[in-house]
């Protein structure tokens, strides 16, 4: 039997061709081609607003700092996802409130996350598990529900005025909910490019954000450079324009910048993303045919209002023993 090997990155030679030229440019940390990545991804994501940093975990950290998330705040994460998902609302010193899923779902249980909200609830973070995206409209129901048990404790929160919806949007880049895509829908989007994900940078990720009433995306954007840049008011791009090699550190904040060389790799990507997004519906298309007489349980990944990016593919063994299902996953791999 031949054996599947673990999810390796569909690199061409165009991918490798635009990492040398960033590393005969003379410029390899954030410049340019992340600048320009920047704009490309938003544009997929039918959204004005977007910033890359190295990881999803960055973007997802740095959002919940931006907000003035921290001690004495909870943060509502569901329980089926990847540690990172959790992980940043303890780095800010907040508490996070984990929902277990629904009952033969993957999804987190809606019912019980209305019942969590208290009046120390801030943010939402809702995971789009294997690119199947949430049920964004029960989501903002429930928090026009709970709206009068809303206190803000920043200027971001209170132009919000209600409980903000940070996505976890890892595995959907090119996912859909009624029409619309990731990373348009949720307040805050965080994707992640790394080397497994089905649009990489080798490691890295991006997000993405709704216009806020009252505040200029612009001042949003220079507060993600300052907090993924030792609080550095200018990159180090900016300060090697003519005159402008005066810059403030402005707080003592952190280091998750993304570089040029790796924005090289993602740029190539997304112009071959609608591509490889086609393959790997064809990819599950045949699964779904192969498995289809198994005692399997597919997840079900497109429905009338959703449209999944295929991220990857989940089944559950129906009447299998620890032995058996471990079997399995030999063989599998």
């Amino acid at each position: 039997m031949k054996p599947i090997k673990f999810s390796p990155p569909d690199i061409t030679r165009k991918e490798i061709s635009e990492v040398g030229k960033a590393l005969k440019s003379g410029w390899i940390t954030t410049g340019p081609r992340v600048k320009q990545l920047e704009k490309v991804v938003a544009s997929f994501c039918h959204i004005n607003n977007c910033v890359c940093l190295n990881s999803q975990t960055a973007c997802a950290e740095m959002t919940l700092l931006l907000l003035g998330i921290g001690p004495g705040d909870e943060v509502i994460v569901p329980a089926y996802t990847y540690t990172a998902s959790c992980s940043v609302i303890l780095h800010v010193g907040a508490t996070p409130i984990i929902i277990d899923s629904q009952k033969n779902s993957f999804e987190m249980d809606y019912d019980a996350v209305e019942k969590a909200i208290t009046d120390k609830t801030k943010v939402i973070i809702p995971v789009d598990l294997g690119g199947v995206m949430c049920d964004y409209n029960r989501i903002f129901e429930i928090i026009k529900n709970k709206q009068q048990l809303f206190s803000p404790k920043n200027d971001i929160q209170k132009a919000i005025g209600r409980i903000i919806v940070m996505a976890d949007t890892a595995h959907a880049l090119g996912a859909q909910y009624h029409g619309m895509m990731a990373g348009s829908i949720a307040d805050f989007s965080c994707f992640s490019f790394h080397a497994v994900k089905n649009m990489t940078t080798a490691e890295g990720g991006a997000v993405t954000w709704k216009t806020i009433s009252g505040f200029d995306d612009k001042e949003i954007y220079h507060k993600y450079q300052l907090l993924s840049l030792h609080g550095q008011s200018k990159d180090a791009f900016s300060k090697t324009q003519i005159g402008a090699w005066e810059y403030d550190v402005i707080g003592p904040w952190y280091k998750c910048n993304m570089t040029d060389v790796i924005a090289g790799i993602g740029i190539i990507q997304m112009k071959r993303y609608k591509s490889l997004l086609k393959k790997r519906q064809k990819i599950v298309d045949r699964y779904n045919t192969k498995l289809n007489s198994f005692n399997i349980d597919i997840y079900q990944r497109n429905r009338n209002d959703r449209v999944s990016s295929n991220h990857i593919y989940i089944v559950r063994l129906l009447d299998f023993s620890l032995q058996q299902r471990n079997e399995f996953i030999k063989k599998m791999g």
